[in-house]
C-alpha cells in the first residue's frame, strides 16, 4: 500500500498543475526586480561614499599621512645615495639628469604600463 502511495505521491510532484496566472506573476515578479535595481544601486553607492569618507577622515586624523610622508623623505634619501654610488658623476651632468624623481617616475609609468597590459590581457581573454 505504500508504494502505491509513494508512486502517486512522486507523480504528483513530477507533474505539477498549471496556474492559471502564471504570466501575470511572472511580470510582477520581473517588474519588481527590475524597479529595486536603480534604488539598489543609489542605496549601496551612497553607502560606499560614506564609507569612504569615515575612511579617508580616520586615515587623516590618525596621522598616517605624516608618517607616510616621512618615510617617503627617507626612501628618497636612501634611493640618491644608492644613486649617487652607482652612477658615476660625469652621466649626471651629461644632461640625462638621472635623479631620485625620474627613477620614481619611471617606476610609476611602468607599473602602469603593466596595468594596461593586464586590462588588454583580460580583454582578450
Amino acid at each position: 500500500m505504500s508504494d502505491a502511495f509513494e508512486f502517486r505521491l512522486e507523480r504528483m510532484f513530477a507533474e505539477s498543475p498549471a496556474m492559471p496566472d502564471v504570466d501575470l506573476f511572472t511580470l510582477e515578479t520581473m517588474g519588481r526586480l527590475d524597479r529595486g535595481w536603480t534604488a539598489r544601486r543609489l542605496v549601496i553607492g551612497g553607502m560606499g561614499a560614506i564609507g569612504g569618507l569615515i575612511g579617508a577622515t580616520q586615515i587623516v586624523g590618525s596621522g598616517a599621512l605624516g608618517q607616510l610622508h616621512a618615510l617617503g623623505a627617507q626612501g628618497n634619501a636612501y634611493l640618491a645615495e644608492r644613486l649617487a654610488q652607482v652612477v658615476p658623476a660625469g652621466l649626471s651632468h651629461g644632461g640625462i639628469g638621472l635623479d631620485v624623481e625620474t627613477l620614481w617616475m619611471i617606476g610609476a609609468l611602468a607599473v602602469a604600463a603593466a596595468g594596461f597590459g593586464l586590462v588588454r590581457l583580460v580583454r582578450e581573454i
